[in-house]
């Protein structure tokens, strides 16, 4: 089983808690969970419901036409997730942090 599918199934277990009105020690004795297990999921959904997801998983991108630049001597061309990125000795650092990590979600 995936954790996705795993994750899925606990949110279910934790709905049909809510809506059990028994205690937390009650539930688990009662569908055979233990109780360190009942707060992991509850931790670990919670957790993944705070954080913001992407929508489809797609990030918008602004497209500007610019001339080409060409790497000066010294220069270096990096090849990251079939895109590639010359950098010029003096790169701004946070630039291609920034470039990086959109590159990678």
């Amino acid at each position: 089983m995936t954790r996705a599918c795993l994750a899925q199934e606990w949110r279910e277990r934790l709905d049909d808690f809510a809506e059990s009105e028994m205690t937390v020690k009650e539930w688990c004795r009662f569908n055979r969970y233990s109780i360190h297990q009942y707060y992991y999921w509850r931790r670990r959904i919670a957790a993944a419901d705070a954080k913001p997801q992407p929508k489809g998983g797609w990030l918008a991108v602004n497209v500007v036409d610019t001339p080409p630049v060409h790497t000066a001597p010294g220069g270096v061309t990096v090849r990251i997730a079939g895109a590639a990125i010359e950098l010029n000795p003096d790169f701004d650092p946070a630039m291609l942090r920034a470039v990086v990590k959109a590159l990678s979600c």
